[in-house]
């Protein structure tokens, strides 16, 4: 009995084993996609940006809005997530609230451009869609001071210029990200 009980054990442990070792590679990068981009530079919080700041990365972001006469629902957040300003445009679905904030908390939190995240996901790394603070979509970036993140803002609405008038507005404080 107690042999009949070790070679099925055995058994078991061999099979057990194939099966694991047959399992593909889950990180392979999958052929006709692009490649994913490099690792983004973890960059530092500043201070919450404040009411002086927000006006001029809002005053950017509309002066890019009107060169391409887009009507864009624009969020600013802090680097927590908590909203700095918030404007829907007139006409604009009422889902575009939720989406210029998702843009906005997504580039704060995350202190990357949600723009980097899309390019990951059109690469196949699908799974970053699990985290709610992650949202893949062009439009989201993130606001620097002295080369800190104190803030970001989110633009949608706009198709197409989306990503061109969040980076007017991210780059009103500095001039050019860091």
């Amino acid at each position: 009995m107690f042999k009949t009980v070790m070679t099925l054990g055995v058994a078991f442990a061999l099979v057990s084993g194939a099966v694991a070792t047959a399992q593909a590679p889950s990180a392979l990068p999958i052929p006709g996609l692009p490649k994913p981009p490099k690792p983004y530079p973890a960059y530092e919080y500043g201070m919450p940006i404040n009411m002086e700041q927000t006006r001029k990365v809002i005053a950017a972001a509309e002066a890019e809005a009107a060169k391409h006469n887009a009507h864009p629902t624009i969020a600013v957040v802090e680097p927590s997530g908590a909203l700095e300003y918030y404007f829907k445009a007139t006409d604009a679905f009422y889902a575009m609230e939720e989406m210029a904030m998702r843009k906005a908390k997504s580039a704060a939190r995350n202190r990357r451009s949600t723009t980097y995240d899309m390019d990951r996901y059109s690469a196949g790394i699908t799974g970053i869609t699990a985290a709610d603070e992650i949202f893949p979509f062009g439009g989201g970036e993130p606001i620097f001071y002295q080369g800190k993140v104190i803030g970001a803002i989110g633009v949608t609405g706009t198709v197409g210029w989306d990503q061109a008038i969040a980076d007017a507005g991210s780059q009103a404080l500095d001039g050019k990200k860091p």
